[in-house]
């Protein structure tokens, strides 16, 4: 019952602790107003500045509007371009759709996410509103309402929870707004889908909008672009570990982006928002290498580690008086060399079993069941909980009774008694025996001879006569 208290607070501590801060004395040179550097799949914070102060997403916006859209439409869906596109501003223009064209929604993302197209936001977002409400003649100032409601329910299930978006590609409002942290977590849930992480690593496209496929009422058009994403490998400001991102700007928003990248099974979300050109790519990647550089996913423990050997008070006669505990499991952390250097680990023993000493080290009390939890194992550092486990008995210990001691000295005679060890023994039983036979014989002869001597003498012959 106390063990498994014991092990019920530290869970409790486990899972309630914050995530593990970054030294707060680390400081990068960048010129963003607000960033955030994450682990992709752990979601671990690497570095951050300014990373819960609301700043405008623009296009960066496109990334969550993806997401929308590839969970309420197919891929091979085939759109018509409507009347939405006359909503876009003249100078927004990115893609050139027209009405009338016929389209996939894979093409459609490709639109998005390659030149960023803002008319292809759109038409996805009014495409996805006409299919979640089943109504074909829906406005696109009405989709826009019912894709934005959309959008904020995905990016709260996230955990972008400081945030608002009121259209889908980042036209600027001042309720349309985010943080930096929040974009990460955006990023990091888009790179996580394999369609859209394909399209977002594709640094140029050529292609027809139905992608070779016929239509009876089709109308096609031929379209070839080049990524905005000027970090993707080979690109102007290219990164070799860069996979793939959403580039943002308006007056307000300045240039942002959110790029992810990939080396040696470490995979980063960069979220920058508020920087120059040609800055913002700097930035990023001085966030990117500084990740790459100081982190890695390493081995706090291992299952079945040797943690620790342990003096045994009252083990069986004959038993060995110590007992080694072992790790239940293993673990491995994200961690910065600085925080696996001072990696520090703490064991905490069943009171049950533990024995009070006087600064001798720890003591145990037999019995021990083979594999039982005898305490628990907590690894740290800084001060922060990383890692909790149980640790096991590697054996049985039996406790030493008067009838355990009975069985040890039975054992002992059965065992050797027909040992070569024992003929010491059995030799000096003979001697012992032939010794006592000797005196025994020897004292018989005596005492014979001084009763012949008796009865041969002439004073009792004479009394006898």
């Amino acid at each position: 019952m106390v063990v498994r208290k014991i092990i019920i607070f530290l869970l409790a501590i486990a899972i309630l602790m914050p995530p593990l801060n970054v030294n707060a004395q680390t400081e990068l040179p960048l010129t963003a107003s607000a960033v955030v550097l994450m682990e992709q799949t752990t979601g671990r914070v690497l570095y951050s500045r300014n990373a819960n102060v609301q700043k405008y997403p623009a296009s960066t916006t496109k990334m969550l509007t993806a997401l929308v859209v590839v969970q309420h439409l197919n891929l091979d869906d085939i759109v018509v371009v409507g009347q939405e596109i006359r909503s876009v501003p003249p100078d927004f223009l990115r893609v050139g759709h027209f009405e009338g064209e016929t389209i996939t929604v894979r093409m459609l993302l490709h639109a998005l996410l390659i030149p960023s197209g803002n008319e292809s936001a759109m038409v996805l977002a009014t495409e996805v509103a006409r299919v979640v409400e089943n109504r074909r003649n829906i406005p696109y100032a009405q989709a826009q309402t019912i894709f934005s409601r959309l959008m904020n329910e995905k990016a709260h299930s996230l955990g972008a929870t400081d945030s608002n978006f009121n259209n889908p590609y980042g036209f600027h409002s001042n309720s349309h707004f985010t943080t930096a942290y929040d974009m990460a977590l955006i990023g990091r849930a888009f790179i996580n889908n394999p369609i859209l992480a394909e399209i977002s690593a594709t640094r140029t496209f050529s292609g027809d909008s139905l992608e070779g496929m016929s239509h009876p009422q089709g109308q096609v058009r031929n379209y070839s672009w080049t990524n905005t994403n000027l970090m993707l490998p080979g690109a102007p400001h290219g990164h070799p570990y860069v996979t793939g991102g959403r580039t943002g700007f308006t007056t307000p928003a300045g240039h942002s982006f959110v790029g992810t990248a990939y080396h040696n099974g470490f995979a980063l979300v960069a979220s920058v928002l508020y920087s120059r050109e040609p800055d913002r790519w700097q930035d990023t990647r001085v966030l990117m290498d500084y990740g790459f550089n100081n982190f890695d996913f390493r081995e706090v423990a291992a299952q079945g580690q040797l943690l620790d050997t342990i003096t045994i008070e009252n083990p069986r006669r004959g038993d060995f008086d110590t007992l080694d505990i072992y790790l239940s499991e293993g673990h491995v952390a994200l961690l910065s060399r600085t925080e696996y250097a001072n990696m520090r680990r703490t064991i905490t023993f069943d009171p049950l079993l533990e024995v009070e000493h006087d600064g001798e080290g720890i003591i145990l009390r037999a019995p021990i069941e083979e594999g039982a939890v005898v305490g628990m194992v907590v690894f740290q550092t800084g001060g922060e909980i990383i890692f909790s486990a149980q640790a096991l008995a590697a054996r049985y210990v039996a406790e030493r009774t008067f009838d355990s001691d009975m069985d040890y000295y039975i054992a002992m005679v059965t065992d050797n008694i027909f040992t070569r060890r024992a003929l010491p023994y059995w030799f000096g039983i003979f001697g012992t025996l032939f010794g006592i036979l000797g005196i025994w014989l020897a004292l018989s002869a005596s005492s014979k001879a001084r009763r012949l001597e008796r009865w041969g003498s002439p004073t009792k012959r004479n009394r006898k006569g």
